[in-house]
């Protein structure tokens, strides 16, 4: 029996959004009778250093420091070509493990790694390898002159590509791929029932985030739960403390505050969301802009998180509030002005790729050769 091809995933876990959009690529790929394989490969190469620094960037979101800011928009300004070559270095013993344990047919990246794209130069081994940008901005430490193809979000990261000369033909205006629950239909109704909520009173959803870094929540519940008309329901996460300081409202309000901590089916509370308050993670706003539910990105921090947010906003797709009264005045903006609503709806079907993990998998099955290691 012959052995099924194979195709390795290298990802990493700084932010849920890359980790996600690998688990959607690998559930393509098993599809195609690919077997996927998956490797943090920072993690499993430095696990001590994986750690810390994951913690790091935790308390940088949830602080609101400025070393993210600094991180991002100082290397930002560095020379790209000598953090490149740097970081080409971190992990590659681990991903000549795999390479040689696995022989895959090609790579593909969720994170910039650089030792895959420099294997051809470092190792004589020529294994294409996809990089797919999972923000709707691009930072150039994803460039690297060793990738095969880009896959990205809008033909504005496509712009910026072609700006420091990549060429057209190596890249593709995929969209960043999402679980395929966001694009089929829902039974509203059934969902309705599902979380006991009335289908004729409009639905808030807030969504704490991955680090369980929106701010101001609760003074942002109290203020929102004077406007009776309206639902709440707040998702945590694996927030605990945030659910236990929530849990007063939830007793006082049983009719329009719905408390949740975390939930697989977040898709069925996008599905009948007529306004969704949440942190402008690239997997998030794809999500949202596949449902086409109204958004209101609050207090982005500055980064990657910023640069998504400017960009939905500035093609009219969402809102950008910095204090828990603006986050009010968009709510009540959306959902008493059905016109603003609708156009909001309008601009995300606009930017919104559909099927975004087939044509990346398409893309990369096409261009598969044999044998998966070629020395050159």
């Amino acid at each position: 029996m012959m052995k099924r091809p194979t195709a390795l995933i290298l990802t990493a876990k700084y932010g849920s959004g890359h980790v996600q959009a690998t688990s959607v690529l690998a559930n393509n790929l098993r599809e195609r009778n690919i077997e996927p394989i998956v490797s943090d490969l920072f993690g499993e190469s430095y696990p001590a250093i994986s750690t810390f620094t994951q913690s790091l960037l935790m308390k940088s979101f949830s602080t609101h420091s400025s070393f993210y800011k600094w991180f991002y928009y100082g290397t930002n300004k560095l020379n790209s070509n000598g953090l490149v070559q740097f970081s080409s270095y971190f992990g590659r013993k681990r991903l000549l493990e795999l390479v040689f344990m696995h022989q895959p047919s090609f790579i593909l990246l969720t994170f910039p790694l650089h030792a895959a794209s420099s294997l051809k130069k470092k190792s004589r081994m020529s294994i294409p390898t996809y990089t797919v940008v999972t923000d709707y901005c691009l930072h150039p430490y994803w460039m690297n002159p060793f990738i095969h193809h880009y896959f990205v979000s809008t033909e504005a990261v496509k712009s910026c590509l072609l700006s420091h000369q990549v060429s057209e033909k190596r890249i593709t205006v995929s969209g960043i791929p999402i679980r395929s629950q966001f694009e089929t239909p829902a039974d509203k109704q059934v969902i309705y029932e599902k979380f006991h909520l009335c289908p004729q009173r409009k639905v808030i959803t807030i969504l704490a985030g991955a680090f369980g870094v929106l701010k101001n929540v609760k003074e942002l519940c109290e203020l929102l739960i004077h406007f009776r008309t309206y639902q709440i329901v707040v998702i945590c996460g694996k927030n605990d403390s945030l659910f236990s300081s929530l849990m007063p409202i939830a007793f006082l309000f049983p009719e329009s505050f719905r408390l949740l901590g975390y939930i697989e089916d977040i898709h069925e509370l996008f599905a009948i969301s007529h306004c969704l308050i949440t942190k402008p993670g690239g997997i998030t706003l794809t999500e949202a802009a596949a449902m086409q539910v109204p958004l209101i990105l609050h207090s982005p921090i500055p980064g990657q998180e910023l640069e998504n947010a400017a960009f939905f906003a500035e093609n009219g797709a969402a809102f950008i509030s910095h204090t828990t009264l603006e986050v009010v005045n968009h709510v009540q903006t959306i959902l008493q002005n059905e016109e603003i609503s609708n156009r909001m709806k309008s601009a995300q079907k606009y930017i919104y790729k559909r099927d975004s993990a087939s044509v990346i998998i398409d893309h990369a099955i096409n261009e598969m050769k044999q044998p998966a290691i070629k020395l050159v």
